[in-house]
């Protein structure tokens, strides 16, 4: 399963910097980290596609590029890209070294971490936790990124979450404060002990599919309060938007934003839903992207997250749903 950007204006800092500046849990601050968050992913097959365009990955500060899942002796495996007509990236490697060469120092580049099939016998090793921990640090170092994502997708069971939170906690240990580490959660799967809260420097949310329960404003405002009743810290706390629609019906089709407005279905920022192929499919407009961003700035959120850059059409079109993010966080500065 899966889960799902950067120039921002440096007088906004004070006003969006985490509202407990006393907060001992901020580890792997950096000063970049003061700033309202704007992050966001990038897949290789989609990058090498021409999809993710260099005024989108500017547009974040946090970029996440996706490449690597554990094994369950705590190993690595990495992923490999398809060429394009013949030209891009095939490895993780080349992926974020083209990625830090088309972006600015305002943008972080980070390595994202899938759970695949494993993650979860990993984890439950403190031999095998340990072993991963090492290998996430020196392959951080080898692609001089600033830090990790985790989307390892979901633990269920009392025991599932312990044996996460003490592979979160070993792998902080293990980063201490050179790194940034970030980890993806889910409205359903949230709840983490409090040693993996400390260690871990923002959580996102997945406030999308595969089904479009979460696209609402109410249930993505109820899917934050649910995670601060809980104890995740609003200092810590990023809230992810979705750039791709979802059949309404429930059958869990998905397209691509870019798609809607390539077939001339986005004729206003007030829609929501729209027929594509036949089919009703519910996402979130300019309009609602906006709505959220404001509400995530008002609430004092670290950060807002969207899945992912390949689906959002270029931020220099009119429908970008970024730039509606990046326009809503300078009209509320």
């Amino acid at each position: 399963m899966k889960r799902f950007v950067y120039l921002f204006i440096i007088s906004a800092l004070g006003f969006f910097a985490c509202s407990n500046d006393n907060d001992d849990n901020a580890k792997h601050e950096s000063p970049i980290e003061s700033s309202f968050l704007v992050s966001s992913y990038v897949r290789g097959n989609f990058y090498n596609m021409g999809r993710i365009s260099a005024e989108s990955m500017n547009a974040c500060t946090d970029l996440i590029c996706i490449g690597a899942t554990p094994n369950q002796d705590g190993s690595l495996t990495f992923d490999s890209f398809n060429l394009h007509d013949g030209k891009g990236v095939t490895t993780i490697e080349q992926l974020v070294q083209d990625v830090k060469q088309q972006v600015t120092s305002s943008t972080r580049v980070r390595l994202g971490l899938s759970g695949g099939d494993n993650w979860k016998v990993m984890v439950a090793n403190a031999t095998s936790r340990a072993a991963f921990a090492q290998n996430v640090k020196t392959t951080l170092s080898n692609l001089s990124v600033a830090g990790v994502d985790l989307d390892f997708e979901w633990a269920s069971t009392t025991q599932e979450y312990s044996d996460y939170s003490q592979a979160i906690v070993t792998l902080s240990q293990a980063l201490g404060n050179d790194y940034v580490l970030s980890i993806s959660l889910d409205p359903y799967s949230y709840k983490l002990s409090t040693a993996a809260i400390d260690a871990v420097t923002y959580f996102s949310l997945q406030c999308y599919g595969p089904t479009p329960t979460f696209f609402a404003y109410s249930d993505y405002t109820t899917a934050i309060t649910d995670l601060i009743n809980y104890g995740i810290p609003v200092s810590k706390l990023v809230p992810g938007v979705p750039f791709y629609g979802v059949t309404a019906d429930g059958s869990k089709q998905t397209v691509a934003y870019y798609d809607l407005v390539t077939d001339g279905l986005i004729t206003s920022p007030t829609l929501n839903q729209v027929n594509y192929n036949g089919a009703l499919y519910d996402f979130n407009g300019q309009d609602m992207i906006a709505k959220k961003t404001k509400y995530a700035i008002v609430q004092n959120l670290y950060g807002i997250m969207s899945w992912d850059l390949a689906t959002d059409v270029a931020y220099t079109n009119q429908w970008s749903l970024l730039k509606t993010i990046k326009n809503t966080i300078a009209n509320n500065e």
